[in-house]
């Protein structure tokens, strides 16, 4: 990459809600410590389900690396808290109804054609067989997500915006590219 992407003035002053409705700065999450975060489309969405089941037991491997988990989605905080709650979230977890941080981030939103693309209903499929079910949509069904590292400057060695829902970077993958982006 020639250029490499910053958030330090687009996301890091932008207001996302906790849980118990306690609003914080996204920067702040990043200012100490570089962070994976994991922008999710909503949180019944059983991609979501699925990505945060497999990213919460890489949770030692990402802090032994110097760096945080956090993981942000669309709808309101009590939905977040529940998440959390049954998915077993210990790091830091926000919700962003307004949508402003995928903006951001450059989040995509799916045109109707994304709907007859198979890979689709092969990762559908795929979540389906290890246990992860729709739920009621909690946030913004139509907005699809990604991973990001973010170092401390705001400077974003790795994004990775998903193109359709469940299109996703393994864990695996994740932990080598910040593995990588802080041996740099």
């Amino acid at each position: 990459m020639d250029h490499m992407e910053n958030v330090a003035t687009t996301a890091a002053p932008l207001p996302v809600l906790t849980p118990d409705g306690q609003e914080v700065r996204l920067g702040a999450s990043w200012a100490e410590r570089p962070v994976v975060l994991a922008l999710i489309r909503h949180f019944g969405c059983q991609f979501c389900k699925d990505h945060v089941s497999q990213l919460v037991p890489a949770v030692p491997a990402i802090h032994e690396a110097g760096a945080e988990l956090v993981i942000v989605g669309s709808g309101n905080p009590s939905m977040a808290g529940f998440f959390a709650e049954d998915y077993h979230v210990t790091t830091p977890l926000f919700t962003d109804p307004s949508r402003q941080v995928y903006q951001a981030f450059g989040a995509k939103r799916p045109t109707w054609t994304a709907l007859l693309n198979p890979r689709l209903y092969w990762n559908a499929l795929q979540v389906h067989r290890r246990g992860h079910r729709v739920g009621k949509v909690q946030g913004d069904l139509a907005q699809l997500g990604g991973v990001f590292i973010v170092l401390p400057n705001g400077d974003m060695p790795f994004a990775y915006r998903s193109s359709i829902a469940g299109d996703l970077p393994s864990t695996a993958r994740v932990i080598d590219e910040l593995r990588s982006a802080l041996a740099r």
